[in-house]
């Protein structure tokens, strides 16, 4: 990957994840988390996988994704730089989920082997 592409998904990965914090919706009633950024080479579009600790997921993800406008036009305010900034398209990354799923099947195995022992 261009060095200078993987420097514009690590700031822009910073600059969401604080126009996020600031953002004044009530519908998001989570804590929110920039995982990474995945800019195109042309710089037109950015996938924005973005993760959702506790309330309500859902709505907060939609919340995201209805003010990603504002969160483009606050991006473009602080790189000035680009001559564009690109089109956000936000992803909800579920790993933490499927990483406590999978937790809870091996504690349950384990506790079926332990039980099985006794």
């Amino acid at each position: 990957m261009n060095f200078r592409i993987d420097r514009i998904n690590s700031e822009m990965q910073k600059s969401i994840s604080t126009i996020i914090r600031r953002l004044k919706d009530p519908r998001i009633t989570s804590m929110v988390s920039v995982i990474e950024v995945n800019t195109a080479k042309d710089l037109k579009t950015a996938k924005v996988y973005v993760s959702c600790y506790g309330g309500d997921t859902e709505q907060t993800f939609d919340a995201i994704k209805r003010c990603s406008g504002h969160i483009r036009k606050e991006l473009s305010d602080e790189f000035k730089e680009l001559r564009c900034v690109p089109q956000l398209n936000f992803i909800l990354d579920t790993s933490m989920d499927y990483s406590e799923k999978i937790n809870a099947i091996l504690t349950e195995i384990k506790k079926d082997e332990s039980d099985k022992k006794n």
